[in-house]
């Protein structure tokens, strides 16, 4: 059960790619969405949103995307992947911007799962709450 409408975590390695993720992005996201969007809004169905970005090395074989809905609980689970080449380069701001895109691509791809949910509408206030450019 998830502890938040919005549940942001993350799988990483322990190096510096993994602190460009959890150090202040993942908690950033969490508590943009939990303080300014309230699920109830957007329709029945949806309880909860729990995200996992995977920061880990291309061979990791263990760890793969995932969609998922639990009906008993409402609650969507995303496992997304971030691409490991470019968090490599890429700054801490800049993967934040990674991190929200695919962030609204995951909400994107979760919207099968549960049709009578209004995810337009719900991905429209997640991309002003998080400043995505999608």
């Amino acid at each position: 059960m998830l502890y938040k409408a919005f549940v942001v975590s993350s799988i990483t390695e322990d190096n510096s790619i993994g602190d460009k993720i959890d150090t202040h992005n993942v908690q950033l996201l969490e508590e943009l969405l939990n303080a300014r969007l309230q699920l109830a809004a957007y329709g029945p169905g949806v309880k909860g949103i729990g995200v996992v970005f995977l920061g880990t090395a291309p061979e990791d074989g263990i760890h793969e995307e995932e969609r998922s809905f639990d009906a008993s609980t409402g609650e969507v689970y995303l496992q997304l992947r971030l691409p490991y080449a470019v968090l490599e380069q890429a700054s801490e701001a800049e993967v934040l911007g990674l991190m929200r895109r695919r962030y609204v691509e995951g909400l994107r791809e979760a919207a099968a799962l549960v049709p009578e949910f209004d995810w337009e509408r719900l991905l429209g206030d997640v991309q002003g709450v998080l400043g995505s450019d999608e």
